[in-house]
This record gives structure tokens, C-alpha cells and sequence, in this order.
């Protein structure tokens, strides 16, 4: 009967401790600083029952390998597995308070088995059945507050299996113990100071409209909140302010999506979502970027001449597509070029042109070999291009391929017409958008194109002369055609001054006769004409900028850059 007894007793003393819940994790010291983690780590725990609780043969582990089986005195020999009732038991690597920081550590573990991940890691507490009675899975900063050298407490009004469970529950230690860590091991936590619950999510931009050169364009913003709704007034602003506000409340929702809408473009802003006014704790604030509005569709370089020159050194290197640039742009490789091979349809985007900056007006020439087009053009043509680009591979058409014109992955432009191959006599098959160019050309003048007959650059294969260039044919491209008379020698012909600064242009000619001159802007547009019976030009008329002045006289003529101040 009295071994009965005692039996009892023990069982009123010490609880077995078999419910999730009854043992708490309430302190994290993962990332000491005072002394190394091999010593300082230490994790606390609470016995929320009414009688004290024996852990000895629990087993501590965490998701991934560590594991540790708790055994009587623990690694020091004097260590205690006995949770008070309603009290605290405190283990860590260490129950030595000369080495581990000066904290009070009621079991050691040691080196044994399981460490503290200074980022996320768990804590697991094993009765020894086997049951999960104990766990913290803590995130290393996401939702859990991380800073070392200041262990991770939980509220004292949480002190249940479940509250712990929640990283808002926890906040830092700022009570110091021994070397000057923070922390509370063995003793109750400090009480966490309430925080903003209201976080603010994901946003996004929507241009309203999108019009080529427009200062008055519009944007909208969506910004997602959760945690709101905790009856307080939030009031949600924008600086700068005058834009519209909608979408849901944070006040009576709890989480939903802000708008706000009519923000001009290239304004940035800052929303700003609070309840202090209303006694809250929330003042959080999301900048926001103004999008572009640019229309993907938009377009600022078109297509001039897609060239099929037969040249000298043979091959594809006469093959070359120009192009016009119609306004600045600060990167060029957001266009691209594709050959639309024999009206089989499109091959998509070949060639991305190179992130370089172009200006508005500048002629590109794009080659297979620009040595080639030099010489097929004459150096005087050539240098009537202001950017060139060569490439091994590109472009590739023959004459009865379409060519696309990409801007951003889109086609902007077609020349030709992708599912359609014209025949080389014009008849057997008819394409109306476009026609065959073999060894010759097409120019779009004036949104128009034109074309050389077909094989008109070809020269005599039974007498190869030695040289051949666009003007030996019948077919002249029509952008140097101006040079196409025999220029002035040197000394012949004299512009001064260039630039011109005071509106008045002179030229002089060592031949008598009426000179012809005529001025064209950077998009090919003639802009002055004049028969000159003096030596003087007014060109007062003209605005700054850069020019190409032909003059004319008999049968020489001379083009040359112009330049207006």
C-alpha cells in the first residue's frame, strides 16, 4: 500500500506532459555576440501546466538533421530537465556562465547534435512517445524579428502553443544579462511594444493613354494592403497631392487594393497609408515610379532603301538596307530587322541593332560590307550617311524578299509583302505591295516606292571593269543621285563660311555662269532654291540646325554639309 503511495505522489508532482501545448518555446538566443555561437546559443522554454514537467528522454530536433536526445544532467553532468509549473527552463550549448556570455542556462546540450541557425531554422520538442509537444519555426527576419546579439522573444500575452506560432508575437530583447548580449533567459520576456499590423503589398502602373509627343498623358497606380481594418481611420494620401483616390478602404477592409489615377506622366509620387491620426501605429509609405507612355507602336526610325547592289568583290556584301531615323533615340537596339524569305511568311526578328544613340534625321546604312557600299557609292555618297553598321549575316534579302522593321519585338513597318514572292519578269506572279529588285534597289521617296530594274547594277562578267560604282549604271541610287554630275576639282568651288552664323552664305565659282543652288533639311526636304547671280546666298530664312547644299554650275555640281547657326 505504500508503494502505492508514493506512487501517486510522484504522479501529482511531476506531470507526464503528453498534450501539444503544455511546453511553450519562449526565448531564441540563436545569434550571440558576445561570445561565439558554440557556447552563446541558448532557446527557453515555459511549462504552462499546474504541475511541473520531467524532460528527460525528450528528444530536440529541427526539420532538417539536427537531433539530440535529452538525458539526466544533460552534457555538463549538472544540469536539470525539470520544467517548474508556470515557470521557465532555459538550454543551451553551454551551462557555463564563465564562457557562455554570462546567461543563465539551467540544461547543456553541448556540441551533441543541434545547433541554432542564425537565419530560419525550427525548434522541436519530442516527449518520448514521439509526440510533437513543442515548436517554433522561426523565419530569420520575414516575419520574425532577427538581430544579433538580441535574442528573439515572445510576448508575455502569448504564451500558448498557438501565439507563438505567429512571428508578430515576437519582438527583440532589450534587457542585458553577463557579457551585454540582450536577453531575459530564466525569467519572464520583456512585453513587446504593439507594432503596426498593416503591411503594405505589391504595385503596379498602367499608362491611361499613350500619344507620340505628348506631355499630358496619364497614369494609374494599384497598390494591394493587408492587415488593415483594426478600427482605426486610415487615410491614405499622395505627394505631390490632386490625383484620384480609390479602390478599397483600408479603414473597413482588411486587405484589398488602393488606386490612384490621373497622375500625369513623368510625375513620380509617394502614397502614403496611415491611422495615426486616429490614434493608430501605422504610417507606411510606397514610392512610386512614373512609367513611360509610349505607344509599343510608336514609330521613330523607318525604312529608306533595301539594296541589292551588284559590287566588285561579289557575293552578299552588296547587299545593305537603309533607314531614317525620325526622331532622337537614346537606344537603338529596341529595333530589329527581318528578312522575310520568298512570300513564305514571316521569319520573326533576325537583327537587333546596337544600344547606340541616334538623332532625328541621322541615315543609317546597315551592310553586309561597308567597304563595298564605299566604293559602289563613292566616297561623296557614302559620306551622305551619318551611321553605319556592318554585320557577317544580316541582311540577307535577295530580290524577291519583304523585310520587317521591329520595334520592341512588334513590327512597326513592312516593306513588300510577307506572302507574296514577285517573279522576275513582273508577270507570273504579281505582288501589289511591292516588286522584284534583284542586283538593284528600292527607295521609298516620300512615302512612296520606287525601283531599278531588275539586274540594272549588274556590270559585264566577260570584261569586269575595274571599278564599278552606281553611277556606271543606269540606275543611280536615288539617294546620291545628286552627285551623279561630274563634281567640282578642288579649288573650283568655294562655301564660306560653314557654319554660318550671320545669315548670309557665299560661293564662288572659277567659271562664269549662273549657279544652281538648292538646300535640303535632314529629312530630304528641300527647303531653299535659288539661281544665283551674285556671289551671295541669304539664308536668314533657315533655322539652325544641319543641311546638304547642291550647287550646280554647267555640268558640275557639288553636295556638301551645310551648317546654320
Amino acid at each position: 500500500m505504500k508503494k502505492l503511495y508514493i506512487l501517486f505522489l510522484f504522479a501529482c508532482t511531476f506531470g507526464f506532459a503528453q498534450n501539444p501545448g503544455d511546453i511553450v518555446i519562449t526565448e531564441i538566443m540563436n545569434d550571440p555576440v558576445s561570445v561565439s555561437d558554440t557556447f552563446g546559443e541558448y532557446f527557453e522554454i515555459y511549462n504552462q501546466t499546474a504541475s511541473p514537467i520531467d524532460i528527460v528522454g525528450w528528444t530536440l530536433k529541427d526539420d532538417g538533421t539536427d537531433t539530440y536526445v535529452i538525458v539526466s544532467g544533460g552534457e555538463s553532468g549538472t544540469g536539470t530537465t525539470i520544467v517548474p509549473a508556470g515557470g521557465y527552463l532555459v538550454l543551451g550549448r553551454s551551462d557555463d556562465t564563465m564562457v557562455n556570455g554570462g546567461a543563465s542556462v539551467d540544461y547543456s546540450y553541448g556540441d551533441s547534435g543541434h545547433t541554432l541557425g542564425n537565419g530560419a531554422d525550427e525548434i522541436v520538442l519530442l516527449n518520448t512517445s514521439m509526440v510533437e509537444i513543442a515548436r517554433v519555426n522561426y523565419d530569420g527576419g520575414v516575419t520574425f524579428p532577427d538581430t544579433p546579439g538580441a535574442s528573439i522573444s515572445l510576448d508575455p500575452s502569448s504564451l500558448n502553443e498557438n501565439d507563438n506560432d505567429n512571428g508578430a508575437n515576437w519582438c527583440l530583447s532589450t534587457t542585458p544579462y553577463g557579457d551585454g548580449d540582450l536577453g531575459t533567459p530564466g525569467a519572464a520576456n520583456n512585453a513587446c511594444a504593439p507594432t503596426c499590423q498593416t503591411t503594405l503589398g505589391a504595385s503596379d502602373t498602367v499608362c491611361d493613354s499613350s500619344n507620340p509627343g505628348a506631355t499630358d498623358d496619364t497614369y494609374s497606380v494599384t497598390l494591394d494592403f493587408s492587415g488593415a481594418a483594426t478600427g482605426e481611420t486610415f487615410v491614405v494620401s499622395t505627394t505631390p497631392s490632386g490625383f484620384t483616390i480609390g479602390g478599397d478602404d483600408p479603414t473597413s477592409t482588411a486587405s484589398g487594393t488602393i488606386t490612384v489615377s490621373g497622375v500625369t506622366e513623368g510625375t513620380d509620387i509617394t502614397i502614403t497609408v496611415s491611422n495615426t491620426g486616429d490614434g493608430g501605429l501605422c504610417d507606411l509609405t510606397r514610392d512610386i515610379t512614373s512609367p513611360v507612355c509610349i505607344p509599343i507602336n510608336s514609330v521613330d526610325l523607318e525604312l529608306i532603301g533595301i539594296i541589292d547592289f551588284t559590287v566588285l568583290s561579289g557575293g552578299s556584301d552588296g547587299k545593305a538596307i537603309h533607314l531614317r531615323a525620325t526622331a532622337d533615340i537614346a537606344d537603338l537596339s529596341i529595333y530589329g530587322i527581318g528578312v522575310a524569305n520568298n512570300g513564305g511568311g514571316t521569319d520573326g526578328q533576325e537583327y537587333t541593332f546596337p544600344a547606340i544613340a541616334v538623332s532625328n534625321g541621322d541615315h543609317i546604312l546597315l551592310a553586309r560590307s561597308l567597304t563595298a557600299m564605299e566604293a559602289f557609292l563613292t566616297t561623296p555618297g557614302y559620306n551622305l550617311f551619318d551611321v553605319y553598321l556592318e554585320d557577317s549575316s544580316e541582311p540577307s534579302q535577295n530580290g524577291d524578299d519583304a523585310i520587317e522593321l521591329f520595334k520592341n519585338g512588334e513590327v512597326v513597318e513592312t516593306f513588300g509583302d510577307i506572302d507574296c514572292r514577285p517573279s522576275s519578269d513582273g508577270t507570273t506572279v504579281t505582288c501589289p505591295n511591292y516588286q522584284f529588285y534583284e542586283d538593284a534597289w528600292a527607295y521609298k521617296d516620300n512615302g512612296t516606292w520606287t525601283y531599278g530594274a531588275a539586274q540594272c547594277t549588274d556590270h559585264d562578267t566577260g570584261n569586269v571593269p575595274s571599278t564599278w560604282t552606281t553611277f556606271d549604271t543606269p540606275c543611280v541610287y536615288p539617294f546620291v543621285a545628286a552627285l551623279s554630275t561630274q563634281e567640282f576639282s578642288e579649288g573650283e568651288l568655294s562655301i564660306f563660311p560653314n557654319p554660318v552664323s550671320n545669315g548670309n552664305l557665299t560661293i564662288k565659282s572659277k567659271f562664269d555662269g549662273e549657279m544652281k543652288v538648292k538646300i535640303y533639311d535632314i529629312m530630304g526636304r528641300q527647303v531653299l532654291t535659288a539661281e544665283m547671280k551674285t556671289e551671295s546666298l541669304d539664308v536668314s530664312s533657315l533655322r539652325p540646325g544641319l543641311y546638304l547644299l547642291n550647287v550646280s554650275l554647267n555640268n558640275l555640281s557639288s553636295t556638301r554639309k551645310l551648317i546654320i547657326e
